[in-house]
């Protein structure tokens, strides 16, 4: 293997106590390709900030080192040179679970709330009281058609999130889908009475696991 081939890893000494770890990629790629940049939360034996940058090639790194060993930022002088592990050079180390999130912490959780809305460190003590799921009713009648009607039948055993479509413009009143918030982790299916001043219509509900998605 050429020394051109392979991605390489710096490592980056006395880091400025403000610079963030965008500000320590935006400094390297001016004079490389940098895969990936990181700066621990922990501080080295004497107090010092330190960090790792990730090359694309050798070529890159060593120029890098002629470039900035010695470099002052911010008022502080880094020093530059090949991260080294366990004596000797390596590519790339795997990550230890505690250093990922380290990683995800210095970075806000930005990766994780693109698919999160809440995000929280997992426990033991953590239990899942709630369930997400769809149900399909049927037998309300037409002039009960409405989002507070809907809610209440809901009610009965969670919370209304969503419905399959725009009540207002809804043409089939055989049926209709919701997303609900459940606590019971048996399956919905139940015929409940509906009361609508005083008269009574039969209503089934039951869940399913076949989501049918609409455009």
């Amino acid at each position: 293997m050429e020394s051109g081939d392979y991605q390489i890893t710096m490592f980056v000494f006395n880091i400025p106590v403000t610079m963030h770890w965008k500000g320590l990629w935006t400094l390297f790629i001016y004079h490389g390709k940098v895969v990936d940049a990181f700066i621990p939360e922990k501080k080295s034996k004497c107090g010092k900030r330190f960090g790792f940058v990730r090359f694309i090639n050798f070529l890159d790194a060593q120029t890098t080192i002629s470039r900035l060993n010695g470099f002052v930022i911010l008022g502080c002088r880094i020093w530059v040179k090949i991260a080294r592990f366990k004596g000797r050079r390596e590519i790339w180390r795997r990550a230890t679970m505690q250093q990922l999130l380290d990683i995800l912490k210095q970075r806000k959780w930005s990766y994780l709330k693109e698919f999160f809305i809440h995000i929280k460190s997992w426990s033991e003590k953590i239990v899942f009281s709630k369930r997400v799921t769809w149900i399909e009713i049927f037998g309300v009648p037409m002039h009960c058609w409405n989002y507070e009607t809907f809610k209440r039948v809901a009610g009965k055993w969670g919370t209304l999130l969503s419905m399959e479509e725009n009540l207002s413009g809804i043409k089939n009143f055989e049926n209709i889908e919701m997303l609900i918030s459940i606590t019971q982790l048996k399956k919905v299916e139940e015929v409940v009475l509906l009361e609508v001043g005083d008269i009574k219509f039969s209503v089934s509900l039951w869940n399913f696991s076949g989501r049918r998605f609409w455009s």
